[in-house]
């Protein structure tokens, strides 16, 4: 690559410390070849080429050219605001951006070092702008870019919140590259149509750095996501944790990317020892697990990061790691949180660890498992996948704003963030014989394992980055020592929830096999046989592989390509034979001719901005009763004994929506304690009283239905079934 011919020569220094210098930086592009971080020659020139340890003085040579972030400018107080990144994490970035001779670049977030790597990538036919809010740093950008031969370099020192006029060229950048910590991205209208924007994003407490390309307006990811580290934002740009301090605890909670909860309920709970969730997930001790912790804050709503004070006396247990804050839910007084329990050794010695939830609070238990739930989803699913694909919109070209609590979307000032995990299918081998039998295999009934005490078919899930082809080899191998020459893939499983909902996804091979079950050499499970069709009817099968050995049995398909299209067998898990129903207990509390409704959250899951009577849903081994004096106490903080409850309705409910009835008990208290109160903020924003005959638009359809029963003197009502 043709390099700026602009180099002073008043600044040359000794031949020894040339010779010194070159040597460090040759071996320090080495380094970074061999560790996978420099993939071009393009990069691979540009950091044999700038001279690093110039754009650093202050530090020895031998510091300047390590693998690591050179600070450059502190606040008063110590915290950095201003760095040299790790070369290992400019290298990836610069690879990622894909910067070619004549681009257009802009760098936000300024130094001097990066800019001049960029310069040399870009060429003389091309153009870098650097930006930073900092005039000090902007100052030594300037000075040391000269002194270093890439005076063409433009340096604007600015709020890069909002770019100033004239900054962006006709038809945008090619290329933009952030070297400090984002919370968000308002430059998409800054890029060019397929050009590239290179991040360190924040979500929820972690900084990822992510390649995307901009096509039809939004950004697409396509390259792997790096947890990483840079200075923080500063200006109209710069990030509120919304850190809350639970009292007298020194135990922290962060909304970053949510809206914040109040905390002050749940100090008591954090007096009591938690219940354990087990998911039976493990990790190695150096293993990350940052792309789970990313999942759950997208699958649970009221996300939040937990940390302590290292010297408080706080009732965590296990607390998290000063600097990486642990994955916490709040519900109402309750509150659950991710941690790990060692459970072994591991290969390299440095520890086996299972990912365990602990739940505080009355609900505790129902909390924890929540998050746990959504572990071992995050594990069969998604955990084998490379990386989740992720796409930003500018919010104002998003049509109506999505709520906050969505599911895997993160609305932020300028954007909406759309996270997209890709399933990673389990396999499952599909033995046959000449007989026309299958080999079923059945699984263990004491481990927490996938359908245990069932047969199934052999086989499981993929690890990291391993292919399905290669993952039903592997554990046909580890579970019964067998090698299958002809493995072909026959279909696709999908297994749905008794409600409809996707759960997991399984890659099913065909294969022959002529050998005698005994024969095989089972090392997990229990038993192998050979089975004929007929003989399923009799055995507590899998539903999925039920429904696999049926759909073969009807049509045995010749086996073709690979990479042809191939069926799904689709399955739906079985209800209990006997009709459930899901029991709701409200309450229907008057003064004056007035009854108490409470406006839904905006991001509630159910009737969201909607008014609806203090209610909630019966748990375990809780009569109705007994559920409607919790949920009072809970909900609003009014105090009701049992006895000064009256049963005045009931409602017989099939919403279109749900394939599961609802009986709706509706109670009215003779006297209570207290006033009303809002106690579970992320379900209701307030309580109010409104006239029997004039209700507030909207209310709950059925909550309206009950009312007007209950004023007619109506004990029961059907509706929905017709």
């Amino acid at each position: 690559m043709t390099r700026s011919t602009e180099r002073p020569a008043v600044t040359t220094p000794p031949t020894t410390e040339l010779d010194e210098t070159g040597a460090l930086r040759h071996q320090l592009a080495d380094e970074l070849t061999e560790a996978g971080h420099i993939r071009t020659p393009a990069v691979d020139n540009a950091m044999r080429t700038v001279l690093r340890h110039a754009f650093a003085p202050e530090v020895p040579a031998q510091k300047a050219y390590a693998n690591d972030i050179i600070a450059t400018r502190h606040t008063d107080d110590g915290r950095i605001t201003s760095s040299i990144s790790a070369p290992w994490l400019q290298a990836d970035m610069l690879e990622a951006a894909r910067i070619q001779p004549g681009h257009r670049v802009l760098e936000i977030g300024s130094g001097g070092y990066n800019a001049a790597l960029i310069a040399e990538l870009v060429g003389p036919t091309g153009s870098v702008t650097t930006l930073d809010i900092d005039p000090a740093v902007t100052d030594r950008a300037t000075r040391y870019l000269t002194e270093t031969g890439y005076a063409r370099v433009r340096v604007v020192t600015a709020d890069a919140e909002h770019l100033p006029a004239g900054i962006v060229p006709d038809g945008g950048f090619d290329a933009v590259m952030v070297t400090v910590d984002t919370w968000d991205l308002p430059w998409i209208h800054a890029l060019a149509d397929g050009g590239r924007l290179v991040a360190p994003l924040r979500l929820h407490q972690y900084t990822w750095a992510i390649g995307f390309t901009k096509r039809d307006g939004a950004l697409h990811s396509d390259e792997p996501l790096i947890v990483c580290g840079f200075v923080a934002m500063q200006g109209a740009g710069a990030w509120d944790a919304h850190l809350r301090t639970v009292p007298g605890t020194g135990v922290h909670l962060s909304w970053e990317d949510g809206t914040p909860l109040p905390v002050d309920q749940l100090a008591p709970a954090l007096t009591r020892e938690p219940f354990v969730a087990h998911t039976h997930v493990t990790v190695g001790g150096q293993e990350p697990f940052d792309a789970l912790t990313l999942y759950l804050a997208g699958a649970l709503p009221g996300f939040c990061r937990l940390s302590v004070d290292p010297d408080g006396d706080n009732g965590v247990l296990n607390p998290p790691p000063r600097h990486w804050p642990g994955a916490a839910i709040v519900r109402g007084a309750s509150l659950a949180r991710l941690a790990t329990e060692r459970i072994a050794d591991g290969d390299d010695g440095s520890g086996l660890y299972e990912l365990v939830v602990h739940g505080y609070g009355p609900h505790g238990r129902l909390t924890a498992q929540e998050m746990a739930d959504q572990v071992q989803h995050w594990q069969r699913n998604h955990r084998a996948a490379l990386s989740p694909r992720i796409t930003i919109r500018a919010v104002a070209d998003c049509g109506p704003v999505p709520v906050a609590g969505d599911p895997h979307v993160f609305v932020k000032k300028h954007t909406s963030i759309a996270i997209d995990w890709p399933i990673v299918p389990g396999t499952a081998a599909l033995l046959t014989d000449d007989e026309g039998r299958y080999l079923l295999h059945l699984r263990s009934a004491n481990k927490p394992i996938w359908r245990p005490g069932q047969w199934a078919l052999l086989g499981g899930n993929t690890e990291k980055g391993e292919s399905c082809d290669a993952a039903i080899v592997r554990e046909l191998d580890e579970e019964a020592g067998l090698a299958i020459p002809d493995l072909a893939a026959f279909a696709t499983l999908d297994t749905l929830d008794a409600n409809g909902s996707f759960k997991d996804r399984v890659r099913v091979y065909h294969g022959r096999l002529n050998v005698p079950a005994h024969e095989i050499e089972l090392r997990e499970g229990i038993q192998l046989r050979w089975t004929r069709i007929e003989e399923t009817a009799q055995m507590t099968m899998d539903p999925g592989t039920a429904a696999v050995l049926h759909a073969h049995h009807r049509a045995p398909r010749p086996r073709g390509s690979r990479d042809a299209t191939l069926p799904v067998v689709e399955v739906r898990e079985p209800r209990d034979h006997r009709s459930r129903s899901i029991v709701g207990a409200h309450l229907v509390l008057v003064r004056d001719g007035a009854v108490l409704l409470g406006e839904r959250h905006p991001s509630s899951a159910f009737a969201p901005s909607t008014w609806h009577l203090p209610a909630g849903h019966r748990e375990d081994m809780e009569a109705a009763i007994s559920c409607m004096v919790r949920e009072a106490e809970e909900e609003t903080g009014l105090r009701i004994a049992e006895g000064d409850l009256s049963l005045v309705h009931v409602l017989d409910l099939l919403d279109p929506s749900s394939t599961i009835p609802r009986v709706q008990f509706f109670f009215s208290p003779s006297r209570w304690e207290g006033e009303p109160t809002v106690r579970e903020p992320e379900c209701c924003t307030e309580w109010r009283w409104w006239p029997l005959d004039a209700l507030p638009e909207p209310t709950v359809e059925y909550t309206r239905v009950a009312l007007e029963a209950i004023s007619r003197g109506t004990l029961y009502t059907a509706m929905g079934w017709s």
